[in-house]
C-alpha cells in the first residue's frame, strides 16, 4: 500500500518521536543535545526553563471531575475539535459540563466552554491525586505532546477511558492512536487509514467541527468575491516533504496565477524568512497580515493543507499543488477528495468533504458523554 501511515501502532510513539527529531535543522537538534545535557546536570528547574515543556496546568471545578480535555495550544484547529464537544455539551447538559477540566499549555487560555468558575492548579501530584479521584474520561488530540500525555497517563493510573479526536489532515508521518482507545475520525476512510484494523481501537465517523464551522461562516454567495488570483498556503515548517518541494510548488503556482504566498505561522525560522525575502525580491506577494483564511478572496492552492477544504466548504476553488508528488501524496489527495492542479489547465475544484454527522461537535459530545457524567 501506497498510502499508509509509517507509525500506526500504538507501540510505534517512540520511532515516532526520533523521525520528527531526526527532520529538525542540524542546528535545532545540536541546540535540544545541548540543553538535555544541562538538564542532566542541572535538574528539574533548568529543564522547565530551558525547554519551555513545563508540566501543564489544570483548568479545575470547584466540585467533581469526571473528564479532562487536553489542549496542547489555543489555536483553531485544538479548540474546534477539542473545545466544541464540550460546547455542545454545556449546550445540552450543562450540568454534566460543570464537571469537565482542562489540561492547559503555556499562555493565556480563551474563555472556555463550561468553564465559569473553574480555578488553575499546577499539575502536582499531590493535585492529581487529591483532585481526579473519580476520572472516568479523558479527550485528547493524542499523546505526542505534554498535554496529552499527561491526561492519557492519568487516565491509565485510574483505569479511565481515553477519546482520541482527529483535530487535522492525515499525513503519512501522523503519529499513532493511543491503545485501548476511542478515535473520533472525520471518515471512515480516514480511520481506516489511521489504525489499519487495530482491535483495540474503536473508531467512530463523526465528521470534522473545523470544516464544519467554515461552512457555516462562508459568507453568502453575493457577497464572496471569487474572483482575483487567491492565495498559496505556506507549508515550509512541514516535516513531510522536503523543503524544497514545498518551495517548488508554490513557486510553480504563484507565478503562474498571480497568487500570493500567505506564510504557515510556524514558518518562522531562518531559512523560511529567507525564502520569504527572496521572493519579496522576485518580485512575489507576501500576504504575512495574519487575517483569517475566511478573510482572504479568490482561489485557495496549497501542498497538502486543511484549508484547501476549509475554502471548498465554503464554496471557494480550491486546488492542491505538487510538480511531482510522492505516491503517499497522491493517496493523500484521493482521500480527501483534492482535486490537482496543474500550470495550463483549469481542473473542477476540489468538492466539499461529505460529513458523516450533521453536527461532528455534537456527534463527539453524544458519544463522550452518552451515559450520564
Amino acid at each position: 500500500m501506497t498510502d499508509a501511515p509509517l507509525f500506526w501502532r500504538s507501540e510505534d510513539l517512540p520511532r515516532w518521536h526520533a523521525w520528527q527529531r531526526a527532520q529538525w535543522p542540524l542546528t535545532r537538534r545540536a541546540a535540544d543535545t545541548a540543553r538535555s545535557t544541562v538538564r542532566g546536570v542541572a535538574g528539574a528547574l533548568t529543564r522547565r526553563r530551558s525547554t519551555g515543556d513545563d508540566a501543564p496546568r489544570l483548568l479545575l471545578p470547584a466540585g467533581d471531575v469526571h473528564t479532562l480535555v487536553a489542549l496542547e495550544s489555543f489555536g483553531p484547529t485544538q479548540l474546534a475539535a477539542l473545545a466544541s464537544p464540550v460546547a455542545a455539551l454545556a449546550t445540552a447538559r450543562p450540568e454534566a459540563a460543570a464537571g469537565v477540566g482542562w489540561v492547559l499549555p503555556a499562555g493565556d487560555a480563551p474563555a472556555l466552554p463550561g468553564a465559569v468558575g473553574h480555578r488553575e492548579h499546577a499539575a502536582t501530584a499531590d493535585v492529581v491525586t487529591d483532585r481526579l479521584p473519580g476520572l472516568r474520561r479523558v479527550l485528547v488530540a493524542g499523546e505526542y505532546l505534554p498535554s496529552g500525555r499527561a491526561a492519557v497517563r492519568w487516565a491509565r493510573q485510574r483505569g479511565a477511558r481515553v477519546g482520541v479526536v482527529q483535530h487535522g489532515l492525515l499525513a503519512v508521518s501522523t503519529p499513532p492512536v493511543p491503545r485501548d482507545a476511542t478515535l473520533y475520525a472525520f471518515t471512515s476512510a480516514d480511520a481506516d487509514w489511521w489504525t489499519q484494523g487495530r482491535a483495540d481501537v474503536e473508531a467512530v465517523a463523526v465528521g470534522s467541527a473545523l470544516l464544519e464551522q467554515a461552512r457555516r461562516a462562508a459568507p453568502a454567495p453575493s457577497d464572496t468575491a471569487g474572483d482575483g488570483p487567491g492565495v498559496f498556503l505556506g507549508q515550509l515548517h512541514g516535516a513531510e516533504l522536503p523543503r524544497r518541494d514545498f518551495a517548488a510548488a508554490a513557486e510553480q503556482y504563484v507565478r503562474a496565477t498571480g497568487a500570493a504566498y500567505r506564510p504557515h505561522p510556524a514558518e518562522r525560522d531562518r531559512l523560511s524568512r529567507g525564502q520569504h525575502a527572496a521572493w519579496r525580491r522576485a518580485g512575489v506577494r507576501i500576504d504575512d497580515a495574519g487575517a483569517p483564511l475566511v478573510a482572504t478572496r479568490g482561489p485557495v492552492a496549497a501542498v497538502f493543507s486543511t484549508g484547501i477544504l476549509e475554502a471548498a466548504q465554503a464554496g471557494r476553488p480550491a486546488w492542491a499543488v505538487h510538480p511531482d508528488p510522492p505516491a503517499w501524496l497522491e493517496g493523500f489527495w484521493r482521500r480527501y477528495g483534492m482535486t490537482r492542479w496543474r500550470p495550463g489547465r483549469t481542473p473542477e475544484p476540489t468538492p466539499p468533504l461529505a460529513s458523516p454527522t450533521a453536527d461532528p461537535a455534537a456527534a463527539i459530545a453524544e458519544h463522550v458523554w452518552k451515559e450520564s457524567a
